[in-house]
């Protein structure tokens, strides 16, 4: 049975600061169909990068990344995705200085493996 998924990870940079925010791992079982990723970066300045993706433990694999060409909030996810179990969706800003809010927004569906698999997502 689907499950509505909808959760943020909002963050302030410090000196010592990743620049990453990270949601949730996807529990054991389940699969997350994101349809809305949004990356919120209100101090974002022209030029400034912002990526998103999947993180898999072993590597991140991208799903969108850009530099602002003019001032804007943050980016948003152009199309919807899945993240398996285990895996978690990170957004990185790396231009973002001390003291930027930054933060990861996520809407989608839980679902469990066997109905993805039988629904053929």
């Amino acid at each position: 049975m689907r499950q509505i998924y909808v959760n943020k990870w909002d963050d302030t940079v410090t000196a010592t600061h990743n620049k990453y925010v990270l949601s949730d791992r996807v529990k054991a079982g389940e699969i997350l169909h994101v349809h809305t990723c949004f990356c919120y970066a209100p101090s974002s300045n022209t030029g400034d990068i912002i990526t998103f993706g999947v993180r898999t433990g072993i590597f991140d694999v991208t799903c969108r990344s850009r530099g602002c060409t003019n001032r804007k909030e943050g980016l948003s996810s152009l199309r919807d995705f899945f993240v398996g179990e285990g895996d978690q969706v990170f957004a990185h800003f790396p231009d973002s200085a001390v003291g930027h809010a930054i933060g990861l927004h996520i809407v989608g569906c839980l679902l469990s493996i066997d109905e993805y698999r039988e629904k053929g997502e």
